[in-house]
């Protein structure tokens, strides 16, 4: 079959990035993808896509923060008719549903988040049944999608947007040594709702409590909140704190650390907590999400609550002064992630649901109402 997979930009965050394995997927079961944006913004995924041999398409690359309009979506989707829509993000889902529902395509929809702003949840709940069936990237966000969209079970399947590598790079262990740097770090968009000031709060604590450790902290990723960032780190003083812009190579970027924070106030699956753990590093994130699904406390990793730069600064402390306990929950997050997240496990995961989809464009072209 046809797909279009339409999503709202090729900026580089969540949703993009594991374009390349999900296509790769649906392609492996002999399909025609084709990814449409709404939007450039960043252009961060193209080259994730280029390199993975992936047919992409802006719908308006005038301005690249400027999104295309439902019309003129649904003008390119008229003259490059799929046989399914496959939506991704709010903006898309419901131009996708629209649309579908025009010109008589069938929709499948990702849902990525455990957060909805209410307007988009308004929005979604309403136009729920334009989607035949919903994509929920985790156990957890499949449970709210049920919550807070009254989408009833048998229309949500699940595919973990995550597939471990046992060959990917490992970290080396934290060995303590006195005039060694201890290297923390974080991946995410740099917006409030990621919460970095967090960490760069707990290296004012760091400073006060312990002023002779060698401990520095690394952020990825870029956002509307670089500046205000900057200045905060700047105004305690964070000359051992680095921002280090937008990582192509998440994985590359984890091997140098021997901590990972996640900071954020939500989340749906976290992809980067899982690469974290998956390169052997002990996480402390706070319990948002599918995240409490994934550490198990004090064993795989570390729960931050409450989410307080003191307690930041305290467990980060902890690791620090024992680095045999962070070499031990390292390896044990990496064992974990191995298991649960085993490349034959998640493809058959996969494939199910894109048997759903096969199924559904079969019965829609053989339907009544199309005179099939």
């Amino acid at each position: 079959m046809r797909i279009l997979y339409l999503i709202n930009s090729l900026n580089g965050g969540g949703a993009e990035r594991p374009l390349p394995a999900v296509i790769g997927l649906m392609r492996a079961c002999g399909h025609s993808v084709r990814v449409v944006a709404l939007a450039r913004k960043a252009g961060n995924a193209i080259a994730w896509l280029e390199a993975a041999g992936i047919d992409y398409h802006i719908v308006d690359d005038r301005d690249p923060e400027r999104f295309a309009s439902l019309w003129q979506t649904m003008a390119y989707v008229r003259a490059n008719r799929p046989d399914l829509l496959w939506t991704s993000l709010t903006r898309a889902t419901l131009f996708g549903q629209l649309i579908g529902r025009a010109l008589g395509i069938p929709v499948a929809s990702w849902q990525h988040s455990a957060f909805l702003k209410p307007a988009n949840r308004f929005l979604l709940r309403r136009t729920r049944n334009m989607s035949a069936f919903w994509v929920a990237d985790s156990d957890f966000v499949a449970r709210v999608t049920q919550r807070q969209l009254a989408v009833p079970p048998e229309r949500i399947c699940t595919w973990p947007l995550f597939e471990a590598n046992a060959a990917a790079p490992v970290a080396t262990p934290w060995q303590g040594k006195k005039d060694a740097v201890f290297h923390i770090g974080s991946l995410g968009r740099l917006e409030p709702e990621k919460n970095m000031e967090l960490p760069i709060r707990a290296m004012a604590v760091i400073r006060e409590r312990m002023p002779e450790a060698r401990i520095r902290l690394s952020l990825c990723g870029s956002g509307s909140q670089m500046a205000h960032l900057k200045a905060l780190a700047a105004g305690q003083g964070g000359a051992d704190i680095n921002f280090e812009g937008f990582q192509p190579d998440p994985l590359a970027f984890c091997r140098r650390l021997h901590v990972y924070v996640q900071p954020s106030h939500f989340e749906g699956l976290c992809i980067a907590v899982h690469e974290a753990m998956q390169a052997g590093l002990p996480v402390i994130a706070t319990p948002v999400g599918a995240i409490p699904d994934i550490i198990r406390d004090g064993q795989s990793g570390f729960l931050l609550a409450p989410p307080t730069p003191e307690a930041l600064a305290e467990r980060i402390l902890h690791l620090y002064t024992n680095p045999g306990l962070c070499a031990r929950t390292g390896q044990q997050a990496r064992a974990e992630i191995l298991e649960r997240y085993a490349k034959d496990r998640i493809e058959t995961m996969a494939r199910t649901v894109i048997h759903r989809a096969e199924r559904l464009v079969q019965a829609w072209h053989h339907s009544p109402a199309r005179g099939g």
